[in-house]
């Protein structure tokens, strides 16, 4: 039997600097957004939310990963995108730029990631990224500062 498809849904946290807020994940030995599964409960159709109930999986996600003392600006639809997960599995990850309004980002979750950086867009390449940013990277790093958050 096929294995069902993970629904999941981040942010693209941007500065004004042109650097992408991302999480060091350790079992993975990459970075990646905030993010994660869409949960059943957060939509009337989990094989096909909206994408207000995405928005508000990926803010969730970004306060449950970066701490709830931060305030996120609203979220602007990027892309969607399908890939493989590290374990094998299959994923469609549906990503939002935003940038921190107020507060200071912290590791929220230390048994899952223990680094959280800001990265420069212009050179992600060079650092360890998680499969769906690498499939991404040529729209991110086309991103025009006038369209960060």
């Amino acid at each position: 039997m096929a294995q069902d498809r993970s629904i999941l849904s981040g942010c693209l946290v941007i500065n004004n600097k042109g650097e992408i807020l991302l999480l060091y994940k350790n079992t993975h030995q990459h970075y990646e957004t905030p993010g994660g599964k869409l949960e059943v409960a957060e939509c009337v159709d989990p094989k096909n939310p909206t994408l207000e109930e995405l928005a508000k999986t990926a803010e969730r996600e970004a306060y449950e990963e970066l701490g709830s003392d931060i305030e996120l600006e609203p979220l602007s639809y990027f892309c969607k995108i399908d890939f493989t997960i590290p374990d094998g599995g299959q994923a469609t990850a549906h990503k939002f730029v935003t940038s921190i309004k107020t507060g200071t980002p912290r590791i929220n979750e230390p048994d899952i990631f223990t680094r959280l950086d800001y990265l420069p867009l212009k050179r992600l390449e060079t650092y360890p990224i998680s499969p769906d940013l690498k499939l991404i990277l040529p729209k991110i790093k086309s991103l025009k500062k006038e369209e960060f958050p």
